[in-house]
């Protein structure tokens, strides 16, 4: 038995002890069980969530974390699965694992799999979920954490180079064949299609796989859209106004695409469980004819209703997820490219979006990212301003709202920016890709939200995007770097 695999095995055995001893343990001294309130004074209150650990926006939590979540009243074990109560990391994936449930009011879920360094994680409790009475949570409830990574060295060097198809922009650095290893898929604009390369363990990479998808082809996502445990991917075709579904088959390949329409030009995807229905939708943001698009997810891969709404900016260009207002429930972020502003976009819960604030940016926003980037404990924003050569920092305030713009120098036309903890600190750093200068910029955060360049590393004609995940398995953060004009993809190892 590996070592994982035992200590997540002695986890569970905790849990269950603790469950078993709860269950014979007398009242506290002085206190016993509340007799039942007569019939005609009940009321039935709807299913709530009390608390959650880890603690919601977490920067450092344990790679062996359980997800523990109390509720107000007894669940109904027989509702308790995947679906209801769904765990997934953004590289590792929706991996197998145990719910427990030390009380009949507390439900862990023990992944049988660490979860990968530095990434982060969302967790989705569905309106699937019943207590024992039988009533529900309509609009489920979600949080996301951050998973601690080991002490960087922060001495990046290149250990290789892969070729993808014409014009790489956009990259998936998680599990595609659930092997425990961190692989690569890259859209290709010019060709159409999307390079899946597989990780052999070490960070090291086997033959190219090549997928067709449509024109232009860019922003993408991996994770579980059918349902059935494997990651698939969802790409966004910038000039057929369309996405690209692709159902993985659990071992690194994929079905053929399955498209569906969008509005123009979408240049963001995000996907969440909007309508707490147990699976996750899509969201783009359509630059051309500057509103959003959410596709509903059927269950099993299939998008086959949509509706489009505002988000109180012009020409949405970018958009990522988070609970910017605490409440439990998946909001988003979106910047508009034409009006230079960045704004929230509120969940209902139930699939619908309202505008709620918006701030202006430096010129030109392109690419937006989330994460608590102070320290606070809420979401906040950081996109790439291309017009402007700048990365705009925007402090969540945990009610919606967004502070005003700080910004630092980043190169010339910056056009993608990403996060994750390089040093091992416990906060989020960041990296942004130059285009036209060329270089990707890495920054060190001092756990305030203030940033400092540290260095940059030299694309091969025009830097377009990064991951920062552990590729080598070494349990600290690597950095992958994506050239869309030399169609390259740059393998920067932490020593």
């Amino acid at each position: 038995m590996s070592e994982v695999r035992a200590r997540n095995t002695r986890r569970l055995f905790a849990l269950l002890s603790s469950a078993a001893l709860a269950a014979f343990a007398p009242a506290a001294h002085g206190q016993r069980e509340p007799e039942p309130a007569p019939l005609g004074a009940r009321v039935q209150t709807l299913l709530r969530v009390e608390s959650v650990s880890p603690a919601p926006e977490v920067l450092d939590a344990p790679r062996d974390a359980v997800v523990t979540v109390r509720f107000n009243k007894p669940i109904d074990p027989a509702s308790l699965d995947a679906h209801s109560f769904h765990v997934l990391g953004r590289w590792s994936g929706p991996v197998d694992g145990q719910f427990v449930m030390p009380d009949a009011r507390t439900v862990s879920f023990v992944r049988g799999r660490d979860f990968s360094p530095a990434e982060r994680v969302s967790v989705a409790i569905s309106s699937g979920l019943r207590a024992a009475d039988g009533t529900s949570m309509a609009k489920g409830h979600a949080f996301s954490f951050w998973v601690q990574t080991g002490a960087g060295s922060m001495s990046f060097v290149q250990s290789g180079v892969l070729v993808p198809g014409d014009v790489p922009y956009g990259a998936h650095g998680g599990d595609l064949d659930d092997d425990g290893d961190l692989d690569l898929a890259i859209p290709n604009e010019n060709s159409s299609d999307v390079s899946v390369f597989l990780n052999n363990g070490a960070g090291a990479f086997g033959a190219k796989t090549s997928y067709g998808v449509g024109f232009h082809c860019s922003p993408n996502e991996g994770l579980d859209l059918s349902g059935d445990g494997v990651v698939d991917l969802a790409v966004a075709n910038i000039l057929d106004n369309d996405i690209s579904i692709l159902i993985g088959r659990g071992d690194g390949t994929f079905e053929p695409q399955v498209r569906y329409a969008v509005g123009s030009q979408p240049r963001g995807l995000a996907a969440l469980d909007a309508d707490a229905d147990g699976d996750a939708d899509l969201v783009t943001a359509n630059r051309s004819s500057s509103f959003c698009t959410i596709r509903f997810n059927r269950g099993d891969g299939v998008f086959d209703t949509q509706a489009t709404f505002q988000a109180g900016v012009n020409g949405e260009t970018g958009v990522a997820a988070a609970d910017f207002n605490l409440d439990g429930i998946i909001d988003l972020v979106v910047i508009g490219y034409g009006s230079s502003q960045i704004g929230t976009v509120l969940g209902d819960g139930l699939g619908g979006f309202a505008p709620h604030t918006a701030v202006a940016t430096s010129s030109r926003p392109w690419m937006v990212t989330v994460g608590d980037l102070n320290g606070d404990g809420f979401p906040d924003a950081a996109a790439a301003c291309s017009g402007a050569g700048r990365a705009g920092i925007y402090f969540g305030d945990g009610t919606g709202a967004l502070g005003p713009e700080t910004w630092f120098d980043s190169g010339e036309f910056p056009i993608a920016i990403d996060l994750g903890d390089l040093d091992g600190d416990g906060d989020l750093d960041l990296v942004t890709s130059s285009y036209t200068s060329g270089d990707f910029h890495v920054y060190t955060n001092d756990g305030a939200g203030q940033f400092t360049l540290e260095f940059t590393m030299q694309a091969v004609v025009a830097a377009s995007c990064a991951v920062l995940h552990d590729r080598d398995g070494d349990g600290d953060t690597d950095i992958t770097g994506i050239d869309e004009l030399g169609d390259r993809i740059i393998l920067f190892r932490q020593e």
